[in-house]
C-alpha cells in the first residue's frame, strides 16, 4: 500500500468489515497453570530462519532487527525493520508480515517508509482489534532523535490504517496486556547526556491509540531507558532497566519492584548490576521471572569508561532467570546470537511454551565485537524458536 494510501486509511471511520480476532494464546501467565513444585528446565529449539528469505513477500536489506511477533486467532505477526545498517537511515522500513503456517510461508501486511529511522515495534491485540506501534527517529547516524510515536490498525490483510498518536523525545519499549490491563514502559529524557532519564509506566484503555501516565509518574529517574517488566504470581511489578548513561548508582542494568496495591510505586537497585542488559525482555514461568536479552562477552560494563570499550567487545543473545530473593540476574545459557544481535519478542503459546523471534549477525563468526557486525556488509537475520519448559 502506497504512503498516499496510507494516510488516507488513517482517516477513514472504523470498517465494519474489519477482522477481529479471538481465542488466540493468552500472553499473560495468569491465564497459565504450572506446579510450583516440579523443578522445569528451559531448553530451546533449534533457528528457524526467516529474513532474509525466499518465503517473505517483502524486500529487505542487510539489516535485520527490532522485531516483534504476535498470534492472533491462527495468524502468526511479525514486524520488522530493515534497513542498509544498524545504524540511523532514511532508507529504513518497517515491515509487518502474517504466516498461516507458523513463518513457512507469508503474507504482506504492511510497509511503512517515511524517510527516516523507525525502530521498535510491538503489536497489541485489544477487544479484538490487532494495532502495531513503533517509533520514528533522525536520519544522522551519530545522533538519538526520537521524534514521534506511530500507530497502525489492522482492518484485514494489506489493509491497515496508519496515524501519528504522538510527538517528542518519549519512546516507548515494552507492551503487554496483564489482567486485562495494556500497559508500556517508555523512557524520555536526554538518552546519551547527562544521566537524566525519566522511565514512565503508562495505561491504554483504547487500544494503544493513547497513553496516560498508571499512578506515580515518573516512576524512575536515572540513567535508564529500555525497561522490561513483569507482574508475579501476586500482581507485584518486576522490571530490569538499562542503565546505560548511569547515574548515582552506577552503570549497568537494575533491577526494580513495586508492590501489587500501586504497582507504579518502584524500588530500584542500588548499586546498579554492573553487567549490562540491552533489549530486555521479561516473561514468567509459574513463580520463575526470565530475561532474554543482550550478553556483553568480556565485560562488565560498569567496570569500563563507556560506550568504546563495550562497542568493541563480541556480544550474544542470553536466557537468564531472576533471583527473587537477592533481586540479582543470574545467566542460564545462550541462545542463538553472536556480534549485532538480541531483540527478543517472545509470546505464549501454552502453559510451558513460548515463541520467540530474535535477530544476529551470522553465527559462523561467534568473535566479531559488536560495532564490527553492526558496520559489517553480512547484515543480521532474524528467526524463530520455541523456548519449552521440561520436567
Amino acid at each position: 500500500m502506497s504512503w498516499l494510501l496510507l494516510m488516507i486509511a488513517a482517516c477513514r471511520a472504523p470498517d465494519e468489515g474489519c477482522e477481529t480476532f479471538a481465542g488466540q494464546p493468552d500472553d499473560d501467565p495468569a491465564a497459565w497453570s504450572v506446579d510450583a513444585s516440579v523443578a522445569w528446565t528451559p531448553t530451546v529449539s533449534e533457528p528457524q530462519w526467516v529474513v532474509p528469505g525466499a518465503a517473505l513477500p517483502v524486500v529487505t536489506q542487510a539489516a535485520n532487527n527490532n522485531v516483534a511477533i504476535t498470534l492472533a486467532g491462527s495468524r502468526l505477526f511479525m514486524a520488522f525493520r530493515s534497513a542498509p545498517f544498524h545504524f540511523a537511515s532514511e532508507e529504513t522500513t518497517m515491515n509487518v508480515v502474517s504466516s498461516l503456517d507458523g513463518g513457512v510461508t507469508w503474507e504482506e501486511e504492511l510497509v511503512v517508509a517515511l524517510g527516516t529511522d523507525l525502530r521498535e515495534p510491538a503489536f497489541l491485540l485489544w477487544d479484538g482489534v490487532l494495532s502495531l506501534s513503533f517509533f520514528e527517529a533522525g536520519t544522522n547516524v551519530l545522533a538519538f532523535e526520537p521524534k514521534a510515536v506511530w500507530r497502525a490498525e489492522r482492518c484485514t490483510v494489506g489493509d491497515w490504517s496508519l496515524a501519528q498518536i504522538s510527538e517528542g523525545e518519549k519512546v516507548p519499549w515494552d507492551l503487554k496486556v496483564r489482567g486485562g490491563e495494556a500497559l508500556r514502559t517508555a523512557y524520555s529524557g536526554d538518552h546519551y547526556g547527562d544521566g537524566d532519564l525519566s522511565v514512565h509506566l503508562e495505561q491504554s484503555s483504547d487500544g494503544g491509540a493513547t497513553w496516560v501516565p498508571y499512578g506515580i509518574d515518573p516512576v524512575h529517574q536515572g540513567g535508564d531507558s529500555e525497561v522490561a517488566i513483569e507482574l508475579d504470581e501476586a500482581g507485584g511489578l518486576w522490571a530490569v532497566t538499562r542503565n546505560e548513561d548511569g547515574d548515582a548508582t552506577g552503570q549497568g542494568s537494575k533491577v526494580c519492584t513495586a508492590p501489587p496495591e500501586d504497582i507504579s510505586d518502584w524500588t530500584c537497585s542500588d548499586p546498579s548490576d554492573p553487567e549490562r542488559y540491552d533489549s530486555p525482555e521479561l516473561i514468567r514461568h509459574g513463580t520463575d521471572l526470565y530475561l532474554l536479552a543482550r550478553r556483553d562477552v568480556g565485560g562488565p560494563f560498569g567496570d569500563d569508561d563507556g560506550l568504546v570499550p563495550y562497542s568493541t567487545r563480541p556480544k550474544r543473545s542470553a536466557l537468564y532467570q531472576l533471583d527473587r530473593d537477592t533481586k540479582s540476574v543470574v545467566h542460564l545459557f545462550d541462545i542463538p546470537g553472536v556480534g549485532d544481535t538480541a531483540f527478543v519478542s517472545a509470546h505464549r503459546t501454552g502453559a510451558h511454551t513460548w515463541l520467540f523471534a530474535n535477530y544476529t549477525s551470522p553465527l559462523d563468526n561467534p568473535d566479531a565485537s559488536w560495532l564490527e557486525a553492526q558496520t559489517s556488509t553480512d547484515g543480521t537475520q532474524i528467526y524463530l524458536a520455541t523456548l519449552t519448559f521440561e520436567e
